[in-house]
């Protein structure tokens, strides 16, 4: 059986962004985020439960200890990234959403609907990114 691919019977702006369909992605995202971040912190706490009541030595130690590590930092970036998805939709409510927050420029269609919680313009990311760098080697 063969698909037959039929165009659009509603045609949209090239580049115009349906901000319906990225609030539905973002409370997706939120609803997942705030999941995901649930489970980390349970899993901390239990391992942290066990950790804390027994002694654990030598490589089941270490062992523990990273995997605690990467928990926490596992939960630092859902935290990140909850807050991006919330400024988002803070953003939407406002009416600002799309606007770069550093140069006020049009953050991109192709780019919001791929990354829905962007707050900065491509050009703007990119210089907060060497910033941080430039940071981090100093």
């Amino acid at each position: 059986m063969s698909a037959i691919l039929r165009p659009p019977t509603r045609q949209e702006e090239p580049g115009a962004l349906n901000l319906d369909v990225l609030k539905v992605r973002l409370l997706a995202r939120e609803r997942e985020l705030q999941t995901q971040d649930a489970d980390l912190r349970e899993r901390l706490a239990s391992e942290q439960a066990a950790t804390a009541n027994t002694f654990v030595a030598g490589t089941e130690g270490a062992c523990a200890t990273e995997s605690d590590d990467e928990v926490i930092a596992l939960l630092h970036h859902e935290q990140l990234e909850l807050k991006a998805v919330r400024e988002a939709l803070v953003r939407m409510d406002e009416g600002s959403y799309g606007a770069c927050l550093e140069c006020g420029e049009p953050i991109g269609a192709l780019r919001l609907s791929v990354l829905p919680e962007a707050a900065l313009c491509v050009g703007c990311q990119g210089d907060a990114e060497r910033r941080a760098a430039h940071q981090r080697s100093h």
